[in-house]
């Protein structure tokens, strides 16, 4: 696997553990609406990213 390639998957990895942190957050018993849409938004980001490295779009 190439160097831009293992970039990309860390970019899903983080990604990944942003999106657990926010069903955390939803899970909570008074979870915080603006934290899930931050949360929500990097994942977005980071899932864009991924996108545009690994498949080169």
């Amino acid at each position: 696997m190439k160097l831009e390639d293992r970039m990309a998957v860390k970019l899903l990895a983080l990604a990944s553990v942003q999106l657990g942190k926010a069903v955390n957050e939803t899970l909570c018993t008074e979870p915080d609406p603006r934290l899930i849409k931050g949360l929500l938004a990097d994942v977005k980001e980071m899932l864009s990213d991924f996108e545009q490295q690994y498949f080169r779009e």
